[in-house]
């Protein structure tokens, strides 16, 4: 089996409520890091993660009630690296993260903390290895629907506005070919949101 050199996050993109945020922060305390924490007047804060010789340090801008954080870094710890793949599951990062191999990378890219393409690349060429073509999120937004009343559905709704339009800042800069598909669910939600609420 290849050695992995090194784990490269081209991009990791958080948005996180400060409930989250504090998550986030007990997340790595319980997997033993050292962790430095700094609160400034502003409401940002800055989160620096330390394991041996890596360094990561991660600023998170306070934006009205969200905390949102773009970043990137190498970790050539594996340890650390899969300690990092499970916060980009867990609190529903974006992101694009290659595996350095000696020869070749594998290219992983999160939306929402899950998988959504994974592809090889070398000097010669680049393959997919994986890609979810699923597209069920009408259907996921309309059993959502069906589980609330239309005041906490609105609720929701708004919720998912906001995280979209994060979602949308991100893409915008590191994919822009998801944009659209960004804007057709933000379409989706604004149309419902307007039923809702006429």
């Amino acid at each position: 089996m290849a050695q992995r050199l090194a784990t490269n996050y081209a991009t990791a993109f958080f948005t996180m409520t400060e409930l989250e945020l504090n998550q986030f922060v007990k997340f790595f305390a319980q997997e033993r890091l050292l962790l430095m924490e700094q609160i400034f007047d502003s409401g940002d804060r800055d989160i620096v993660i330390l394991d041996g010789s890596t360094e990561i340090h991660l600023a998170f801008l306070k934006f009205e009630n969200r905390y949102i954080c773009d970043s990137s870094y190498q970790i050539k710890d594996i340890a650390l690296a899969n300690v990092m793949r499970k916060a980009m599951k867990t609190f529903k990062a974006h992101g694009i993260v290659h595996r350095i191999y000696e020869n070749y990378s594998i290219v992983y890219h999160y939306d929402e903390g899950s998988v959504t393409k994974i592809e090889e690349v070398n000097d010669q060429e680049e393959s997919v290895i994986f890609e979810d073509s699923s597209n069920n999120y009408a259907k996921e937004l309309q059993y959502l629907y069906k589980q609330t009343g239309s005041e906490q559905e609105i609720l929701l709704l708004k919720e998912e506005t906001d995280r979209l339009l994060d979602k949308r800042i991100w893409a915008n800069a590191n994919k822009p070919n998801s944009v659209t598909t960004i804007d057709n669910k933000l379409s989706a939600v604004s149309h419902r949101l307007f039923i809702l609420e006429a």
